[in-house]
């Protein structure tokens, strides 16, 4: 199964070569942004949502929806951790 994680611009490195740092839930990683541009969805912002897979932004989305995919994100963390405690 492949997940993309929602993350938030906070910086945009380097407009020619399409790379910027995104916070995912706390953890700042540099994701090319070529990507949105392919998708019709060029130049990012700081503080632009956009969703990060295997370290491309593959595309943008609104702060409700992000907000909403990290929680549901951190409900099936919790399920699994609880899942793999259980004694057989």
């Amino acid at each position: 199964m492949c997940l993309g994680m929602p993350g938030r611009v906070v910086d945009v490195l380097d407009a020619p070569r399409q790379s910027a740092i995104v916070d995912v839930d706390g953890k700042r990683r540099e994701v090319s942004v070529s990507m949105l541009e392919l998708a019709g969805q060029p130049g990012v912002r700081v503080g632009d949502w956009v969703v990060v897979h295997l370290g491309l932004a593959m595309t943008r989305i609104d702060e409700t929806e992000a907000r909403h995919l990290l929680e549901s994100m951190r409900e099936l963390t919790d399920l699994y951790e609880r899942e793999l405690s259980v004694d057989l």
